[in-house]
């Protein structure tokens, strides 16, 4: 069963009035998925709505052998349902990385929820929006910034989102990507990845382990991950 105070708890829905938030919850799933589990496909009809509990995601586009990791959502976090206003395919996929546990809401519900309540499409509104700029910066990067600084970026938001002190200094976060992942995510090969974190360890940036990942020298990443290419 799925509260009134669950569903006012995510970020993205805390504006809404105290009569939608009813009826939210009224209509709302609570579900829990195994890691590895597909919640929707790229090119499947428009998926409902996943509002992340506990557990993440990886968000990702495929052509043929190629993979591109879009997003990481954090628990707080919704997705899918981007093309329901328009009825179009959904643009990617999703995937557990974890156990997860998200409240849900199914395309005819979420429908029916946006129809009845204007407050709800303006939180919908602003959720496509941040996903859009979240995917031009995504672009911005690929086209104009090398390797290095991609996978500089990608440490640094994990580190400063997720990171926890660490006892001999730095900040810490969960490995969570294995390397051929991380490749996806800055749209390189496995072995360019592999060379890069090397150089990192050896200039005493960042230090890997098979389970975490300690960030030694913030603000030096924070310059490298500004870098354009020339």
């Amino acid at each position: 069963m799925v509260t009134v105070d669950s569903v006012a708890s995510i970020p993205l829905f805390r504006t809404l009035s105290p009569r939608t938030h009813r009826c939210l919850a009224e209509k709302a799933v609570l579900a829990a998925f195994a890691a590895g589990a597909d919640l929707y496909h790229q090119g499947d009809p428009p998926s409902g709505l996943f509002a992340l509990q506990a557990g993440r995601v990886k968000l990702y586009r495929q052509s043929r052998d190629k993979c591109q990791i879009l997003a990481l959502p954090l628990p707080g976090d919704c997705l899918g349902a981007e093309s329901l206003p328009t009825g179009a395919p959904s643009p990617y996929s999703a995937t557990t990385l974890t156990p997860v546990i998200a409240i849900t809401f199914p395309a005819g519900v979420l429908q029916s929820l946006l129809d009845e309540h204007a407050d709800f499409q303006e939180v919908f509104l602003r959720l496509i929006t941040d996903r859009l700029k979240q995917f031009v910066t995504l672009v911005h990067d690929l086209a104009f910034r090398d390797v290095t600084s991609r996978l500089a970026t990608v440490l640094l938001a994990r580190a400063e989102v997720e990171g926890q002190p660490h006892p001999a200094g730095g900040v810490s976060f969960d490995r969570l990507l294995s390397q051929q992942e991380f490749a996806d995510m800055v749209g390189t090969a496995r072995e360019v990845v592999y060379r890069t974190f090397r150089k990192f360890e050896a200039d005493g940036l960042v230090q890997f382990t098979r389970y975490n990942i300690l960030i030694r020298d913030l603000e030096t990443l924070r310059a490298i991950a500004q870098q354009e290419a020339r």
